[in-house]
């Protein structure tokens, strides 16, 4: 019993808290794709045995997999553009287009310690959904 009735408020409040947070903090196209899971969230039944088997575990395990997908894609970009600008293989990169639409799917270039607070809030919200 107390095992469903947490389930049932990580499902109906904590989750849909955290998926606001990274929507209401960020305007970009990645958290257009978390307003849209907070969209599904009330379509689904709590979280129990039998439902974690139907539909309501897909969700959760679509959300755990795309949260960690863009976990992977925003380590391999920092990665990538750390190290061009270390080699100074591209210049004015902060200025430039291609940045500027990169920023708007939800990719910026960091330096490395507010790159690993970025990598720590995408875990904390994967541990909020895992």
């Amino acid at each position: 019993m107390a095992s469903e009735v947490v389930c049932g408020l990580v499902f109906r409040l904590l989750l849909p808290v955290c998926l606001a947070a990274a929507c209401l903090f960020r305007y970009n196209a990645l958290s257009f794709v978390y307003l849209i899971y907070l969209l599904l969230i009330p379509l689904f039944a709590e979280p129990t045995s039998t439902t974690m088997r139907g539909h309501t575990g897909r969700l959760l395990q679509s959300l755990c997999f795309t949260s960690l997908s863009f976990l992977l894609l925003h380590i391999i970009y920092q990665i990538t553009v750390n190290s061009l600008l270390a080699r100074n293989s591209i210049s004015d990169f902060n200025c430039s287009t291609w940045e500027k639409s990169i920023r708007q799917i939800g990719f910026e270039s960091r330096k490395i310690t507010s790159m690993l607070v970025l990598v720590a809030q995408k875990s904390g919200a994967e541990a909020c959904t895992g």
